[in-house]
């Protein structure tokens, strides 16, 4: 597997992106890796791009963009269960804890815990 990817990124408080090697991350016991194979720009990308009053309160840079995307798991972390190398995937870009009251009755999106892919942590606008 490459230890570099290239990815657009943000990479200070002002307007534009660039595109820049990166190392690949490495993954944690609850998350996989995926190979990205489709994905697709948003309006919020767009705030980060031309880094508006919105971006600036809400993103700090450096940051990876994108959380609309698809592809295939190359790798799974120790503690995953239901995904599999070789499974193609598209993500909810919201990850939450999955432990707070919301999260158990349904309501993941009230979530304190969340973090945005591409806006709260590193996004899918990568290899």
């Amino acid at each position: 597997m490459a230890t570099r990817m290239r990815a657009i990124r943000k990479p200070e408080r002002a307007p534009g992106l660039v595109v820049e090697e990166i190392p690949v991350p490495e993954i944690q016991p609850g998350e996989v890796l995926v190979r990205v194979e489709a994905a697709s720009l948003c309006g919020t990308d767009l705030h980060i791009q031309q880094w508006d009053a919105w971006a600036q309160q809400r993103v700090s840079p450096p940051l990876t963009l994108g959380h609309e995307f698809a592809g295939t798991v190359v790798a799974v972390g120790r503690d995953v269960r239901h995904a599999h190398e070789g499974d193609y995937v598209s993500a909810e870009s919201h990850v939450t804890c999955g432990m707070c009251f919301h999260c158990r009755t349904g309501q993941a999106h009230m979530c304190e815990q969340t973090r945005i892919l591409g806006v709260d942590r590193p996004g899918a606008f990568a290899e």
